[in-house]
């Protein structure tokens, strides 16, 4: 698959249409709209429960198009992708895709995300970036650097009958394509590339779309799914499945180490870097590797045990946070809406961690979320969170558990058709 298509330029933030907008904000509606980086894409279709249930229990089309995509060609093109991510590449196969972290050179993390390797010397890089930081580390080598987000769209299909609907739309058959595997199709008479892939813990697929065809590609997939229920599900529901699913998310539960733009729009606050070991990303760091950025960094860090925290879940007892905003007066309503701000965490009233992510899970009828706790904390532990409201005023303490993560069981790669 190639890019091509026009550039957006000179469109100011949160104002630019993907490649799905004609479609989607036709479907739209409610007043709800979600601003990612510079474009706009619906928040909500028709209603939060509504989309989950469709994610959950049937399929969902969501537009992911404003995730970063860079891509890498020419014969240095592996070399370069293999210095930036912290995973060994070169056993990185054509038409296989990598989930991976990234760091600068004190082995905190930038962001994570997906590699795919579309031919030898065709490489795609997707999730939180650096422009900059990679065109430095280019410095001498030969390779070419794409910036692909406004050129290509991403169709995320999930949900336990994403693969039905994925044939109609295609006439072909996708159950022996396994996870992190790349297959290319055509859809509505278009070449489009698919990866086994998502970030709602469902099986599913990505399509990836050149721009000029991305209306009548979100079409043909929604008319393809009506039989099986599908729903157009935005960010909102989106962003609760991936936390019942227990995937962390940058910016929303930890910081990325680049101070360039970013695709999220929420305030940077360095004291929540964070290094791979931290957030649960260790298995995926080859220090065998002779070079990538942050190596030294990290191997210091794995042989002198110096990560002093870790990502936990937590879970809340909704009676309690219903309870607090009653003595204010206030409805005793628990929003569904993710918390993408940070409530302290203590233990016998000493802080030992920060809450993140905290949301009302449709699927577990409970509050759930994230803990970066000291590693002091275990499995069990009952914590108390210093509560506040979506404006940050202090509410009061909450109790609040340690759990396993995910909350939810995985399955978006449990089938047999997994060959990775």
């Amino acid at each position: 698959m190639t890019a091509a298509g026009p550039h957006v330029d000179n469109i100011p933030r949160a104002s630019r249409p993907t490649p799905f907008h004609a479609s989607t904000s036709a479907l739209n509606q409610t007043t709800w709209w979600y601003g990612w980086g510079r474009y706009i894409l619906p928040d909500v279709y028709s209603s939060m429960p509504e989309e989950m249930r469709a994610i959950r229990n049937a399929a969902a089309a969501i537009d992911m198009s404003p995730l970063p995509k860079v891509q890498l060609s020419g014969p240095d093109s592996l070399r370069l992708a293999d210095r930036l991510v912290t995973r060994d590449l070169t056993k990185l196969a054509v038409d296989q895709v990598y989930y991976t972290p990234w760091c600068n050179d004190e082995g905190h993390l930038i962001g994570d995300g997906l590699v795919f390797r579309v031919s030898d010397d065709n490489l795609i890089i997707s999730g939180e970036l650096s422009l900059p930081w990679i065109r430095r580390q280019a410095l001498g080598m030969d390779v070419e650097i794409v910036d692909l987000i406004d050129r290509l769209g991403v169709l995320s299909l999930q949900g336990p009958k994403s693969p039905a609907v994925l044939g109609i739309a295609s006439g072909e058959d996708w159950s022996d394509l396994g996870f992190s595997r790349i297959r290319h199709a055509r859809i509505a008479g278009a070449d489009v590339m698919v990866a086994r892939q998502g970030f709602t813990g469902e099986r599913g697929y990505e399509i990836w779309v050149q721009r000029e065809d991305g209306t009548r590609i979100w079409n043909t997939v929604m008319d393809a799914g009506q039989d099986s229920g599908i729903r157009a599900a935005g960010e909102y529901a989106v962003d609760i499945a991936r936390i019942e699913a227990g995937l962390l998310l940058v910016s929303a539960d930890y910081t990325g180490a680049t101070w360039d733009d970013r695709c999220a729009n929420v305030t940077v606050d360095p004291v929540n870097l964070a290094t791979p070991y931290e957030v649960g990303l260790g298995r995926f760091i080859d220090l065998d590797k002779v070079d990538f950025c942050g190596r030294a960094a990290l191997q210091a860090v794995h042989q002198g045990a110096l990560t002093s925290r870790r990502f936990v879940g937590l879970a809340v007892a909704a009676d309690q946070v219903a309870g607090l905003l009653q003595q204010q007066g206030r409805a005793p309503n628990v929003s569904p809406r993710v918390r993408w701000d940070a409530m302290p965490v203590r233990r016998n009233g000493i802080v030992v961690g920060r809450a993140t992510s905290m949301t009302w899970s449709p699927e577990l009828r409970r509050i759930i979320g994230f803990g970066c706790l000291s590693n002091e904390v275990d499995r069990g532990s009952e914590l108390q969170i210093d509560w506040s409201d979506e404006w940050s005023t202090p509410l009061g303490a909450v109790s609040a558990q340690v759990v396993d993560t995910p909350f939810v069981k995985l399955r978006r790669s449990t089938e047999k058709s997994r060959r990775d």
